[in-house]
């Protein structure tokens, strides 16, 4: 097991699906026909250690909660056991359709499968970031301050509200960088597709004939290194990011943490009404759905629900010293108290 998590490690944010003989009961009332010992053998305590390093879940006590079944018949013991596991990333549970054990014929282990869908099509998250790398350029820099000065001369005149207006401005530049990091995205893999014909046939006429210049090739390919270069960049800005945000040191040990909380938030099961439990994406998304939809139209008033709730108040003096004007001069105090290179 020393030697699996080692080789486990060189997967750094890859699903992992992992199947076959533990030799071992995962849960010792759970999996076994008879009572098992108190005792937790190492391989057992092993097995958890793995699973809590790596963010694993065994798929079929999470897809078949309340079913005993057994995968090993045991002719000394007299007696049936689970030791035949799917390990597989908590990620991946959404696209989970079933987990079976099958009949067992000729063997002394009944086969389990495990049936999924998606694994090269994995919902990832589509919050979309700022590439603050895009800012540098200055034909941004000037698509920004005219996006700005023309929102503004957009504005009704009148009093307006500034929450409102700087919501709505970050809207407008959203778009606006969208728009150009897909046109420039669109440009970078022309010029690719280009280059890489360019070089195909530059490459061929040079095999053909040695005497055509073997220059023109070389300025080619230093053009594409040139492209890849600028992707390789953009890939290790965001790896420095997810990486980093958390310390200023990263270490192997922090990368799996932060991987493993990234994944913690996924929700892989939920009741519905009928106590039914849902474990993949479509049927999660749709209890949610159902759930709310039903919340947002019931008739429940929500001053009935608070009615008997006591709350916290503030009293009349606090009251009034939060809601009196801002005082300039607290202000400019905490940002002279602010330490250098610090947000604030």
């Amino acid at each position: 097991f020393y030697w699996l998590n080692i080789k486990l490690q060189q997967f750094n944010n890859i699903p992992i699906i992992m199947g076959g003989d533990f030799n071992e009961v995962l849960h010792l009332q759970l999996d076994c026909s008879i009572k098992a010992k108190p005792h937790i053998s190492g391989t057992n305590r092993a097995i958890h250690a793995l699973i809590s390093d790596f963010n694993l879940v065994d798929v079929w006590h999470v897809v078949n909660p309340t079913t005993r079944d057994y995968t090993f018949f045991s002719h000394r013991h007299n007696s049936y056991s689970q030791i035949d596991l799917f390990l597989i990333s908590r990620s991946l549970l959404g696209d989970t359709f079933a987990v079976d054990i099958e009949i067992r014929t000729i063997l002394d282990h009944a086969p389990i499968s495990f049936t999924h869908s998606g694994i090269l099509g994995l919902e990832r998250s589509r919050k979309w970031h700022l590439n603050v790398s895009l800012l540098q350029l200055p034909e941004v820099q000037t698509l920004v301050k005219k996006a700005i000065s023309d929102f503004y001369k957009c504005i009704p005149k009148g009093e307006s509200d500034t929450g409102l207006l700087w919501d709505t401005l970050k809207v407008v530049l959203r778009g606006k960088l969208i728009s150009y990091a897909t046109n420039r995205k669109k440009e970078w893999l022309q010029k690719t597709i280009e280059l890489e014909q360019e070089i195909k046939d530059k490459e061929l006429a040079l095999k053909l004939n040695f005497s055509d210049s073997f220059h023109n090739l070389q300025y080619l390919k230093y053009e594409f290194n040139k492209l890849m270069s600028q992707k390789v960049e953009f890939a290790l800005f965001w790896v420095h990011q997810s990486y980093f945000e958390a310390g200023e040191k990263a270490s192997k040990l922090l990368a799996y943490h932060l991987r493993k909380l990234s994944t913690s938030n996924n929700i892989c099961l939920i009741k519905n009404e009928s106590n039914r439990q849902m474990v993949t994406n479509r049927d999660i998304k749709l209890t949610f759905k159902q759930s709310y939809s039903k919340l947002y139209t019931s008739e429940l008033k929500i001053g009935t629900y608070l009615a008997d709730i006591k709350l916290p108040c503030l009293n009349p003096g606090d009251r009034d010293a939060l809601e009196a004007p801002t005082d300039t001069s607290k202000i400019k105090k905490a940002i002279e108290m602010i330490k250098s290179g610090k947000s604030p």
